[in-house]
């Protein structure tokens, strides 16, 4: 019985084109996840500074208030408290080669952790029965 070469020609071109097509979609599922993670990722980050910067804000105006009162004049507590905003700005923008690198590295180390994750979920998912292979 054998077959005609046009016929496993045309059936090869097709499983051919069947298995590009599902590449292709599992490329974009795959975009897809990583973008979706990458973009909670930050908006998790965002709302934590949101609310890191008004905590740090509160501090400082209270700081502020308390130097002011320790020193007699609030004018100048609050010039103080300036003083140590320029004092971080200039830590942060002498800094901030190393800082965008470490926050790169954290986000880069946070994705390839879901996809070990996944690769051990998927690991685990292997049928391993005797016989199983066969």
């Amino acid at each position: 019985m054998k077959k005609d070469p046009e016929e496993v020609y045309d059936r090869l071109k097709k499983d051919t084109s069947t298995y590009l097509e599902l590449k292709l979609e599992l490329l974009k599922l795959n975009t897809y996840e990583r973008a979706g993670k990458l973009i909670s990722l930050l908006s998790y980050g965002l709302v934590l500074m949101f609310l890191a910067f008004f905590a740090c804000l509160f501090v400082f105006i209270a700081l502020g208030f308390f130097v002011g009162e320790y020193l007699g004049d609030t004018a100048l507590g609050f010039l103080l408290v300036a003083a140590i905003y320029l004092l971080l700005i200039a830590l942060i923008a002498f800094k901030g080669a190393c800082i965008r690198e470490k926050i790169m590295n954290i986000i880069i180390a946070s994705l390839l952790a879901n996809d070990i994750k996944k690769d051990e979920s998927s690991e685990q998912q292997v049928d391993t029965t005797p016989g199983a292979d066969l």
